[in-house]
């Protein structure tokens, strides 16, 4: 067990360790859960894209290890400390049934291991439910379904996909991770609504309607703290940018406009009509939630420097061996075609990716920025100005810089063949558009590149494209 605990220390002190941590893991707790690992395996079974690793904590000696990843028999050798290394992950989705005996002496032995270690806990409650002074002691995400009935079990899936989903995005349109945190991590006040139904608006309003009962009887010092609310809708098709739109201006109208909305729309072939999650809660910063350990520095600096070599790694083992088009080769391949005329470069002034359209043969973006960044820098010092545009055989670049929110520099370039400068202008005008208006509405510098990709390709594929670039002209192909 020392060598575990020099582990542990290592990673509190190193930023680098926690980018091997997982986002997310479930956890089921307890001696008698066929029926829910039953329910779990059924979900499962359609989510091998998006699914997190499923641990089991049992105080008996019957298991299903061909459902989860990893078993734990409990006993009186086995102590609770002993098993924290399986337990470092930024969330943990606890799924118990409180009508067993003693689980609520289990639960708090392992609450105990794990506090201030940078954990954000998820307890989801299959039993009777839990004493109200009991529930006390698991904050304000707890939550409660009956899964001996039919509607306890449909609320438990609607509620684990859209956490699931929103932890692992790899479809339709998520959320950032640091929201996740700031959402679900050390909240004091948290209401939510779960509905289902064949037309959206009646699924939203349903969520709508069950937030609205618990705010009637909520004291006023208790909705002043409400600052966040989180959307989930999970549909059988992306929605389009109208739609997501006008529901998240219903959803302002509804409970004010003073509220910061997140809004994840998740993709589920299996469903056939709208499964909706709402939460209206507090917010909380990342360094507030995760004080102790390096998560905090993981979060904000070190994920955007590995992203790009992340990157580069799943190329090179992509490249290594025959295989079909990435989703990655995918995206860009719709970016090339409707950025035709030129390639568009946005970063900051370390040159961090903000945007890119293309993938420049053999580099690394972020490589390709940082040497446009320094061009720029150079230019400025020697010259005395940013340059409009260079010229470098039969291309042209085409320069643009403005300043972002907080006084952040944004530095801009266009390449593209000689003759085209006005469309490539226009092109990169409207992206540094883009740029500013994801990171003026909060968004990580680290997340802007890939939100407003994800953004343009969906675009292109439901005929929005006009409407997301409506700022200026836009010259596609």
């Amino acid at each position: 067990m020392q060598e575990i605990s020099a582990l542990s220390s290592r990673s509190d002190r190193n930023s680098i360790l926690e980018y091997f941590r997982p986002r997310g893991k479930i956890v089921y707790v307890g001696k008698d859960l066929v029926t829910e690992l039953e329910v779990l395996k059924d979900y499962l079974a359609t989510k091998s894209e998006s699914r997190l690793p499923l641990l089991l904590i049992t105080t008996g000696t019957s298991f299903t290890p061909n459902i989860c990843d990893q078993v734990v028999v409990l006993d009186s050798e086995t102590m609770i400390p002993q098993i924290c290394s399986l337990l470092n992950s930024f969330f943990l989705i606890f799924i118990f049934n409180s009508s067993e005996e003693g689980i609520f002496r289990v639960l708090g032995a392992i609450m105990a291991s794990i506090d201030f270690s940078g954990i954000v806990p998820i307890f989801i409650d299959t039993g009777k439910g839990f004493h109200s002074n009991q529930r006390d002691f698991f904050g304000e995400c707890y939550f409660h379904f009956d899964c001996t009935l039919d509607k306890g079990r449909q609320n438990f899936l609607v509620l684990l996909n859209s956490l699931i989903s929103s932890l692992t995005p790899s479809s339709g349109f998520g959320i950032s991770f640091p929201n996740l945190i700031r959402i679900f991590g050390d909240s004091k006040c948290m209401y939510y609504g779960i509905s289902s139904s064949m037309i959206l608006e009646d699924a939203i309003n349903g969520a709508i309607d069950q937030v609205g009962e618990n705010l009637v009887t909520t004291l006023p010092e208790k909705l002043e703290s409400l600052e966040m609310i989180f959307l989930s809708v999970t549909s059988i098709k992306s929605l389009n940018l109208k739609t997501m739109n006008n529901t998240s201006k219903q959803i302002a109208n509804t409970f004010g406009k003073e509220f910061e909305i997140v809004f994840s729309n998740v993709v589920d072939s299996s469903i056939s009509g709208y499964n909706v999650v709402l939460f209206l809660t507090d917010s909380n910063t990342i360094g507030n939630i995760m004080p102790n350990t390096a998560s905090n520095d993981f979060l904000t600096s070190v994920v955007p420097a590995l992203a790009s070599c992340e990157t580069s790694i799943k190329r090179n083992s992509i490249e290594s061996v025959p295989s079909e088009p990435s989703d990655e080769d995918e995206r860009f391949n719709v970016l090339n075609k409707i950025f035709s005329d030129s390639e568009i470069y946005i970063f900051d002034d370390g040159g961090l990716p903000l945007f890119a359209s293309h993938r420049p043969a053999g580099q690394e973006v972020c490589l390709y920025t940082g040497l446009f960044s320094a061009i720029q820098s150079m230019s400025s010092d020697l010259i005395g100005h940013t340059p409009d545009h260079l010229t470098a055989g039969d291309k042209r670049c085409v320069f643009i810089s403005q300043v972002g929110p907080q006084n952040s520099q944004l530095r801009g370039v266009a390449i593209c063949p000689a003759g085209l400068e006005k469309n490539a202008r226009d092109s990169l005008t409207v992206s540094m558009n883009l740029v500013k208006k994801f990171l003026e509405n909060g968004e990580p510098e680290y997340a802007v590149n890939d939100k407003i990709q994800g953004l343009l390709v969906k675009g292109f594929h439901n005929g929005s494209i006009d409407n997301i670039l409506k700022l200026t002209k836009f010259h596609a192909s």
